[in-house]
């Protein structure tokens, strides 16, 4: 199946510009362009770029769409993207992908990677031993099984700056944090979390619902959320969770991008500190979690509904946050 006939939805939070879209030529020609602005008003001047569509969206636009729900969603943080993964799966979105607007290209077919990883066709509860495996089973792998295994999510890799947290990242030399990494294809193996970064993301229509970035930076109000840094990596591990128990692929590795990071790791210290203790524990809460639900939206409430949250009034939140988002589908 060609991408031309999908329509595949790109979707950029932002709070500075769009300038660095002029380095992707005309790689998104096929794509509609998704820009969602993290201020209370559209002020930025988007310019013509190369999509098929744009749509420029505001937290205007979220109380809009959304009412009295609009508080579910992060203000002057990345997670905001989610609003726009809603809107793109309301207007018909096949495919979606993010990257963030400090991304660059390091190659011309980011596209056309993205969609053979979610065509990937992988031996069901089966891992092959070769690094990428295309169209490739080693050998003993059982043939009744071969390509029976379905990607839903793509997560690509980076080179340039790496996406470490904060305390790594001051740790390790600069030579190190900058290293390029040779292209390379894996399936996640099922039963086991990852840490799902989002500013190289492709994924289904069927998952958007999985696809909820919990709080963090401000709150509608101004007010700052307790938890800040960690809303990719905890849409991961919901996600996750819920993909393994309907037995739905997630594949790591290429596309690359190259990532200029734009923000610093010592702010970035700050921002992760309160949640540091709370990721330690969250993922086990999550995995203790017995699924039964055949949907994601139905999987996604389910488990909102039986984690066993930390008693505070954040995770009370984001409860009901979890909620108000899936019943929007």
């Amino acid at each position: 199946m060609s991408t031309k006939n999908l329509k595949i939805f790109v979707v950029i939070p932002t709070i500075r510009n769009l300038d660095f879209l002029k380095f992707w030529g005309n790689q998104f020609a096929d794509c509609h362009l998704i820009v969602v602005e993290d201020n209370s008003q559209k002020t930025l001047k988007i310019g013509k770029l190369k999509f098929k569509s744009i749509t420029h969206l505001a937290h205007d636009d979220i109380k809009k769409d959304f009412g009295e729900g609009s508080w579910i969603f992060s203000r002057k943080n990345a997670g905001i993207r989610s609003f726009g993964f809603w809107k793109a799966y309301k207007m018909g979105a096949d495919i979606i992908i993010t990257i963030d607007d400090d991304c660059y290209p390091t190659d011309t077919k980011f596209i056309e990677k993205h969609f053979d990883n979610l065509n990937f066709p992988f031996p069901d509860k089966w891992i092959t031993t070769y690094p990428d495996p295309k169209w490739i089973y080693t050998r003993g792998i059982p043939y009744s099984i071969r390509g029976k295994g379905k990607v839903f999510l793509s997560h690509g890799l980076w080179s340039g700056a790496l996406d470490l947290d904060a305390k790594t990242e001051i740790k390790l030399p600069k030579l190190l944090a900058e290293k390029q990494y040779p292209p390379l294809r894996q399936i996640i193996p099922f039963g086991y979390f990852y840490p799902m970064c989002s500013m190289n993301l492709s994924f289904r229509r069927e998952i958007a619902v999985l696809m909820f970035f919990p709080m963090m930076g401000l709150q509608e109000n101004s007010k700052p959320w307790p938890y800040d840094r960690f809303d990719d990596i905890w849409a991961g591990i919901f996600s996750k969770k819920i993909m393994d128990h309907l037995n739905m692929g997630v594949i790591n590795g290429s596309p690359f991008i190259n990532h200029k990071k734009a923000s610093k790791p010592l702010k970035n210290l700050k921002k992760e500190e309160n949640g540091m203790k709370i990721n330690e524990k969250l993922w086990k809460l999550v995995d203790n979690v017995k699924l039964t639900s055949k949907t994601p939206k139905d999987c996604y409430i389910e488990l909102a509904r039986k984690i066993d949250f930390p008693k505070n009034a954040y995770f009370t939140k984001l409860r009901q946050a979890m909620i108000i988002w899936a019943n929007k589908y």
